[in-house]
């Protein structure tokens, strides 16, 4: 016999008793890992006098990166993320609902400033070969960024019409799309994750005409891949989103007992760890990994410190990172390019010689 019980109203005061407070942890913790890194790197490039474009338009990235870790902490905590779904209050639904908008605005512009670093990166050590197709691809694809940015602002804005009705529980579903937040949302991950796609191979050709041994070609690809690295994690949010979105099964049948499991998505009682995580760890790795050519030289030094350390107390792990590019290279008459290191100048320099051009170019990488 069926049951003809009403549906369980929301509660009406916050109980955190059974919240797992990991995921804010997390996104907390590698918001701030993550800035002192790149403010780290932006020190020594100011200490060196190095500073170049792509710093400053690291700038940016750093804010909107800050803006956003600052955000899934707060949505996180007081959104009712990590708890049971029917122990969710009127009140924290609002927040987690903003989260989603603010959320839909602010990745492409972060993700748009990071890519626009790492291209001007590539630019500051790839434009001076006398390849001007390097220097029109990477003209190509800040353009691009441009585009990227200019269309995924405008997509929220019609999510839910009036706007304000997204984050209002009990009206949101006669006023918000959720097909097109769902395709939009596809579209905006799918494009960013060909743009670090994209950037991820795009040191692969230049690097592979240096005059240099495969193993020192290989470690210099590493090098100057690990900021676009982040397409990695952007394709393993990509395939979470749309498996949740199509999950209707492994749902917990006491949230069927409630009012609000005909208002909000039942795939959100994963929401920390398919939608916070990943977009934490995408923008991490990639302003991490395009720090790291920079923080190279003060690595090395500290690498070789406890080097000696251990070696000291007859241990050595740590005294080989400084091998992942030469430490000196003399550029010959008629080699089209090499890399060089200068260990007083605390950088890299790529040497690229035109042959028959009758001049070297040179631009510090850090």
């Amino acid at each position: 016999m069926a049951s003809s019980q009403p549906l369980l109203p929301p509660p009406t005061e916050i109980n955190d008793a059974h919240k797992v407070y990991s995921i804010a942890a997390w996104c907390i913790v590698l918001g701030l890992v993550t800035s002192l890194c790149v403010l780290w790197r932006l020190g020594l490039r100011f200490q060196t006098s190095t500073i170049g474009a792509d710093d400053y338009a690291i700038v940016p990235a750093l804010l909107l990166y800050i803006g956003w870790t600052a955000m899934a902490g707060y949505v996180n905590l007081h959104a009712g993320v990590g708890k049971p779904l029917w122990e969710i209050t009127l009140g924290e639904y609002a927040v987690w609902f903003k989260g989603i908008i603010g959320s839909a605005w602010l990745y492409p512009a972060m993700t748009c400033a990071i890519r626009i670093s790492i291209l001007l990166f590539y630019q500051r050590i790839f434009v001076p070969t006398p390849q001007a197709r390097i220097k029109y691809a990477i003209w190509l694809l800040l353009a691009l960024q441009a585009v990227y940015l200019v269309v995924y602002s405008i997509l929220p804005a019609f999510i839910c019409r009036p706007l304000y009705k997204a984050w209002h529980p009990l009206e949101r579903q006669q006023y918000f799309n959720d097909w097109y937040y769902y395709y939009t949302q596809v579209a905006l991950y799918s494009t960013s994750m060909a743009f670090d796609a994209i950037l991820l191979v795009f040191p692969l050709y230049p690097v592979s005409k240096l005059q240099l041994p495969l193993k020192k070609r290989i470690g210099v690809s590493i090098l100057f891949m690990m900021g676009a690295a982040a397409s990695i994690a952007a394709a393993y949010k990509l395939a979470i989103f749309v498996t949740e979105m199509q999950r209707y099964t492994d749902i917990n049948p006491e949230w069927l007992r409630y009012e609000m499991s005909i208002r909000v998505p039942p795939q959100f009682d994963h929401y920390g760890r398919t939608f916070w995580i990943p977009s934490q760890v995408e923008p991490t790795v990639a302003l991490i990994g395009t720090s790291l050519p920079a923080l190279r030289q003060s690595i090395i030094s500290a690498s070789q410190r406890l080097s000696t350390i251990f070696t000291s107390s007859g241990s050595s792990s740590f005294g080989n990172f400084g091998k992942i590019l030469p430490k000196k290279r003399v550029s010959k008459a008629g080699e089209h390019e090499s890399l060089s290191s200068d260990d007083d100048n605390v950088g890299l320099r790529m040497n690229y010689v035109g042959a028959g051009k009758g001049g070297t170019h040179e631009r510090n990488m850090v």
